[in-house]
């Protein structure tokens, strides 16, 4: 009775460490590989964009950023296998930086206004001037085309409508917004200066905490239904969910590769990151 005693106690001992081993080096619920990585001849892109309508990606590049209104910014236009169709599709931009899509037109945070764009030509359809606005970055827009875009500088969110770019958000919890993405009737809003990301009441413009710990937390992306990519400029890229847990599922910070303004594509299923100082975007493959 005594040895069947102390086996049984030497079989509970194995199966709990073999417990511990198991949740200690248990992988998150997300997996990226990488599929694609453009060339380096682009100049410091920020932003990715996938158009599913016409199959190409829009990436928004920096290029000198020394002076903020130094025309040399410009957009391009890559196939879906990351091969660079158009580098210099629109130019005449400062520097360029969110953007979001709606009814063929590409809506671009450039500095101190927002740049509409026609998708079908590339053509610049017109500039809209955001009063006051400093450091304009992530740009989001909802079904009825009500686009809101975040200022860095001014710790505000802006929002355009109907041609008129006003100040929605006055007060960002003294942080300063950057990465934004519209879930529904509420915004998720990335903090680079607290690496919090929050919840945003579209309607009663409060918010709600998500998760935090992101350092330099930049773009912000639906990932699937049950979660988000929240990335941080450093180089990381991590997976949130919806009761806010989050693992690190990508980390190039050792090779001095960025992660600026992400997207995922429900289309392709590949999430983009665009590689800042690195010049480049590259495509993951997402595994759940």
């Amino acid at each position: 009775m005594r040895l069947l005693l102390r086996y049984t106690f030497v079989l509970f001992i194995v199966a709990a460490l073999q417990s511990c081993s198991s949740l200690l080096t248990s992988k998150g619920p997300v997996e990226l590989k990488q599929v694609w990585a453009s060339d380096n001849t682009l100049r410091t892109p920020e932003s990715v964009l996938y158009d599913p309508e016409r199959q190409v990606l829009y990436v928004s590049n920096i290029n000198q950023s020394k002076d903020r209104k130094d025309g040399d910014g410009f957009i391009s236009k890559l196939n879906p296998q990351g091969e660079i169709e158009e580098l210099y599709w629109v130019t005449g931009l400062n520097n360029p930086k969110g953007m979001a899509l709606h009814n063929n037109v590409l809506y671009v945070s450039d500095v101190d206004e927002v740049v509409t764009i026609a998708a079908q030509t590339g053509a610049i359809l017109g500039r809209y001037k955001a009063d006051n606005s400093e450091a304009l970055n992530d740009v989001t827009v909802d079904d009825e085309g009500n686009v809101y875009i975040s200022d860095m500088a001014e710790k505000s969110i802006y929002q355009m409508r109907n041609g008129r770019i006003t100040e929605w958000l006055d007060n960002t919890k003294r942080e300063n917004p950057n990465g934004l993405y519209l879930d529904g009737n509420r915004l998720v809003v990335a903090f680079m200066s607290s690496g919090k990301v929050r919840y945003l009441d579209s309607e009663s413009k409060e918010f709600e905490d998500l998760t935090d710990k992101i350092k330099n937390a930049d773009g912000v992306t639906k990932a699937g239904t049950d979660g988000y990519f929240v990335s941080s400029w450093d180089g990381e890229v991590w997976y949130v969910n919806m009761e806010g847990k989050k693992w690190k599922v990508l980390d190039t910070k050792a090779k001095n590769i960025n992660a600026a303004d992400i997207t995922y594509s429900k289309e392709t299923q590949l999430l983009y990151v665009p590689t800042f100082r690195d010049n480049r975007v590259v495509a993951y493959s997402v595994t759940y």
